[in-house]
């Protein structure tokens, strides 16, 4: 599995949070009533997420700031066999108040390498600037934080044609111990939902998503596993 191509990123997006264990539940109920995506149904999604010894981009999105950035080394699995693809991407991710752009640069690193490298290997910290050759600015050293997996399904709302995307089974399965003293690779006890295209409302055949337990709230993977991996808030 790959996805899309980076690009600037317009229309609306609207994330929803669930109860993990609700996950399956929700998939069967979109499969019901929308159409799988037609170019990436299913897959297992995977990334290293890079931060500054000071967690800038982790304050950032923290601290709901008007700009934030996101870099990240991303790689897809099948969702079947759970086989990591050849290919992996790094990735930077601006948002600018509303504004919303993401960069992506193939790198030489098959995704089985990165499925089971230490976050401490050296080769892993030349990665990012790859992104210099997209005309992306790293002003600090940054280095591998921790590593994100989760399981992801995507749909086509038929009504509206928004693309709609469900992320389950989040978990972090390693942790440079440069960032972080510990991991915790267990799931996280909650899932994200999300809508996008442009729309300014749900479409209709949504709106039952309350009786899910879904509820319309920011949702970041990056901060909610750092602090399943510390325990604590940032």
């Amino acid at each position: 599995m790959n996805e899309e191509q980076g690009q600037p990123i317009s229309g609306h997006e609207i994330k929803f949070a669930l109860n993990n264990s609700s996950a399956h539940i929700m998939v069967h109920w979109l499969q019901l009533r929308c159409h799988p995506d037609p170019q990436f149904p299913a897959g297992i999604v995977s990334s290293i997420y890079y931060d500054t010894k000071g967690w800038r981009f982790l304050r950032e999105k923290v601290n709901s700031d008007y700009r934030k950035t996101k870099i990240r080394l991303r790689w897809y699995s099948d969702f079947h066999n759970r086989q990591p693809d050849d290919k992996s991407y790094v990735e930077a991710k601006f948002k600018t108040g509303a504004r919303r752009k993401k960069i992506r640069v193939k790198t030489d690193f098959s995704g089985k390498w990165l499925s089971s490298v230490s976050l401490d290997d050296q080769r892993l910290l030349k990665i990012p600037y790859l992104l210099r050759c997209e005309g992306v600015i790293i002003p600090e050293q940054v280095f591998p934080a921790f590593g994100i997996t989760y399981k992801r399904r995507r749909f086509v709302e038929p009504t509206t044609g928004a693309r709609l995307c469900i992320d389950y089974d989040i978990s972090s399965p390693s942790v440079n111990s440069q960032m972080l003293p510990r991991g915790n690779p267990f799931p996280l006890k909650s899932a994200v939902f999300e809508v996008k295209g442009n729309i300014s409302e749900l479409p209709t055949v949504l709106y039952q998503m309350a009786a899910m337990g879904c509820s319309k709230q920011s949702f970041s993977k990056y901060s909610n596993c750092y602090r399943h991996n510390t325990g604590a808030a940032f």
